[in-house]
């Protein structure tokens, strides 16, 4: 009972169970007793198959679920990318319309400053002539001409010649404010073009770089459904090997009876015969009378008492969970034979019980075993002590599955409410 067999991958389990099924045949009863729990051994080798399947599929609805919302995003991404693409384009046009202005107002602005040169000559002009004038001054010029028609061309004339001037030095003054502001607009245009072509540039630089950390992560997403995929198509295959095992197990294996085998009284007439290990491990004859009054456990279904009184299971398909301190009792739901009761790796010390009508009972992670192969126990009877062996989360409780023609079922529908 306290020794543990070769560690071995699913794959070489699988590859056992294969060649356990391809060979095996039914065998003497002399033999019945060890192939019984080779066989059983092997059955719990689905179990453990279709334990790993659930886990498998699970992580599997995981990684799909992460690759769902990683498709999500990455749609989210390339909208936001195909809205940013659509307002470079806008941007480009500004920026290509902008540039096809420059030349526009280079021409502009070199037309101010030719006139801006004209006026200027033209000031200077003005200035050289009145300067020519001395320092006679226009009222001397005026007053000194020998008719009064004279005088009045020449009022008129200056007056022409001031109002000109006045004219001129306003549209200088007015043609540089143009200059000026169209060199401001021209400035401002170039300045928010820029503006808005190195923020769109940054916006596209960090959604790229987020669209190829989101691409990568859901590459490395697929890689790891893909590898779980690859799993579970190995564990459905490994569970119909399996699965036809059990059949082959339930084709090999002798009925069990309804009760413990009764010992035949001797006559008188011949001796009583020599203890046997079997009858040893029997009941007496008045409990085994007891025995045969007990009811098929197919007709107990529903009904059952649970291996742990007034603790609720916990759900771990295909079994349930009671999470309970170390040493607790650990009952037999139904009374039955003991087909097993050795470490089983992922279970630890292991009780099977076979009730008969192919329905089986596994108690797993005990710390103390009760009983032995070839034991009968009855309902509620003690059979082994709560404890964490095999437990990958060393958490302490028992581990607690039903078996019904070699295949899993849900073991509240066997068990009282």
């Amino acid at each position: 009972m306290g020794r543990f067999p070769k560690k071995t991958t699913p794959g070489t389990a699988l590859f056992f169970g294969l060649g356990m099924l391809l060979v095996l045949s039914p065998l003497p009863g002399a033999t019945l007793a060890s192939s019984e729990k080779e066989l059983q051994s092997n059955r719990l080798k689905l179990n453990q198959t279709l334990k790993s399947l659930s886990n498998e599929s699970r992580e599997l609805q995981t990684q799909q679920g992460l690759e769902e919302g990683l498709l999500g995003e990455l749609e989210h991404l390339d909208q936001q990318l195909t809205d940013l693409a659509t307002q470079k384009e806008l941007l480009a046009g500004q920026v290509h319309t902008a540039r096809e202005e420059l030349p526009k107002l280079a021409t502009e602005i070199e037309s101010l400053q030719t006139e801006q040169k004209k006026i200027r000559a033209d000031l200077l002009h003005h200035v050289r002539l009145m300067y020519g004038l001395g320092s006679q001054g226009m009222l001397k010029v005026v007053f000194s001409q020998e008719n009064t028609s004279k005088a009045r061309q020449g009022i008129l004339y200056y007056g022409q010649l001031i109002r000109a001037r006045n004219d001129q030095f306003h549209r200088y003054t007015a043609n540089l404010e143009n200059l000026r502001q169209i060199t401001e607009n021209h400035k401002s245009l170039l300045a928010k073009t820029q503006t808005l072509a190195d923020d769109l540039a940054n916006r596209l630089v960090q959604l790229e770089q987020k669209k190829q950390e989101r691409a990568q992560l859901l590459a490395s997403v697929r890689e790891k459904k893909n590898l779980h995929q690859q799993k579970v198509l190995e564990l459905q295959r490994a569970r119909g090997i399996l699965g036809s095992f059990v059949e082959k197990l339930h084709s090999t294996l002798d009925p069990l009876p309804a009760a413990p085998p009764e010992p035949q009284a001797p006559t008188p007439s011949e001796p009583k015969p020599d203890p046997s290990p079997t009858a040893a491990a029997a009941p007496s004859g008045d409990q085994a009378t007891t025995n045969q009054e007990f009811e098929r456990i197919t007709q107990k279904k529903g009904h059952l008492n649970p291996p742990i009184a007034n603790r609720p299971g916990q759900n771990r398909p295909p079994g349930l969970f009671y999470p309970v301190e170390n040493d607790t009792a650990i009952k037999a739901v139904y009374r039955g034979q003991v087909v097993y009761a050795d470490w089983f790796r992922g279970y630890g010390l292991l009780v099977i019980l076979n009730h008969g009508d192919h329905v089986y009972s596994l108690y797993g992670h005990n710390r103390k075993l009760l009983v032995t192969p070839g034991d009968w126990v009855e309902a509620q009877e003690t059979i082994a002590e709560s404890g964490d062996t095999g437990s990958l989360e060393g958490v302490s409780g028992l581990y607690f599955e039903i078996r019904d023609k070699g295949q899993s079922v849900n073991p509240r529908i066997w068990l009282g409410s």
